[in-house]
């Protein structure tokens, strides 16, 4: 992280400062932590558990399993078991991966998962915290703008879950004149859905603004800070390059719509962390007994911590020293080098223009005046 003086990272190991933290009373949705937090994970891009394990279920491995704190954690788009080589199911999955790689096609089946499980686990005075890094990073933030689009559907309703993600999903979409889909998503929203749910804190490792490799629409509301949710923290990599790895930064890394009151805890953070997309969110190196501890995922469970989710301590510090000699990890190889290249639709940050076609040739991230430290 870059920041004006040297400092330690540590995860607080005090049981005191997580029982004092749970009975704050949130400044948003007004919670006072007597009831549960239920905590959903969403993977990266082939993303899943093994020796490379990422930040995502590092995290998830700390987090204390009890009868106040339910979770649930999906591995990434384009993971799979792999059955025998000689069935029809293994090629018939190995191509669906290559596809789901390329163009997302599973995207919509985690975000409906992790709905339907939330809509079977929630009830009122819970707190919800969402975790992802890469596209898992996206696809919570597009869970919290569907749960606050259409709801979050009541319990006997779950046969409708796909047609809330469709009527959510197509918001920006043009339809025939006269038909108001803000107004129909207030419909669905009130008949069968519980309508002031909140999600009380979002964690996010370098979302990436691209799901499969050419780009689609975005997603709506994936790009603001919802009026649902109490706290986002965003962990962004600064020394990533490739074109298709630009961070989704919220309202465009612009201005933020609102100034945080003086004694409250700041509702938005995206802060910059040396280290390309992997390092960031991890994935890359061999963290088999989930103890890396890289500054990234200390700072996640610190703000997480604050917001009263109860985890438990890492005794990993890092020395400033050991930080400033460390080196990210390089990612601009291979095939990500030709697409530097080539002209085709992407996010852009210059001049506003929002997307272009023009080649990215190996630019460096743009920091954007909300984003800087």
């Amino acid at each position: 992280m870059r920041s004006g003086s040297p400092t330690n990272f540590k995860l607080s190991s005090h049981t005191e400062s997580v029982r004092s933290t749970r009975k704050r009373v949130c400044d948003h949705c007004k919670t006072d932590g007597t009831g549960r937090n239920i905590i959903l994970s969403f993977d990266g891009t082939s993303n899943q558990y093994g020796d490379k394990n990422t930040n995502v279920i590092e995290l998830y491995a700390r987090i204390i399993k009890d009868d106040t704190q339910f979770t649930y954690y999906n591995s990434g788009v384009g993971t799979y078991a792999r059955p025998s080589r000689r069935s029809i199911k293994y090629w018939k999955q190995g191509l669906d991966n290559a596809i789901d790689l390329a163009i997302a096609w599973n995207f919509e089946k985690v975000v409906i998962a992790g709905y339907r499980w939330l809509s079977n686990h929630y009830e009122p005075g819970d707190r919800i915290f969402l975790f992802g890094f890469s596209r898992g990073a996206y696809q919570i933030r597009a869970l919290a703008a569907m749960i606050d689009k259409v709801g979050l559907i009541l319990p006997g309703n779950e046969e409708q879950i796909p047609f809330a993600y469709e009527l959510y999903a197509n918001l920006n979409r043009h339809f025939r004149k006269g038909y108001n889909k803000e107004k129909s998503a207030q419909f669905f929203k009130t008949t069968f859905s519980r309508e002031n749910v909140k999600i009380h804190f979002l964690g996010a490792w370098d979302s990436v603004s691209s799901v499969g490799v050419i780009r689609g629409k975005t997603l709506p509301e994936t790009t603001m800070i919802n009026k649902n949710i109490c706290y986002f923290r965003h962990a962004l990599a600064i020394d990533e390059r490739r074109v298709k790895f630009t961070p989704e930064y919220i309202c465009g890394g612009e201005s933020y719509p609102e100034k945080t009151m003086a004694g409250t805890e700041p509702r938005i953070k995206e802060v910059w962390f040396s280290g390309c997309h992997s390092d960031i969110g991890g994935g890359s190196r061999v963290n088999d007994r989930l103890d890396n501890a890289a500054p990234p995922v200390l700072w996640m469970g610190n703000e997480a911590l604050r917001a009263g989710l109860k985890i438990r301590a890492s005794n990993v510090e890092w020395k400033w020293e050991e930080l400033e000699d460390s080196r990210p990890t390089e990612s601009l190889t291979g095939i990500w080098r030709l697409l530097e290249v080539l002209p085709f639709r992407r996010l852009s940050y210059v001049d506003g223009r929002g997307v272009t076609w023009w080649p990215h040739f190996f630019k460096g991230r743009i920091i954007k005046p909300a984003c800087r430290p």
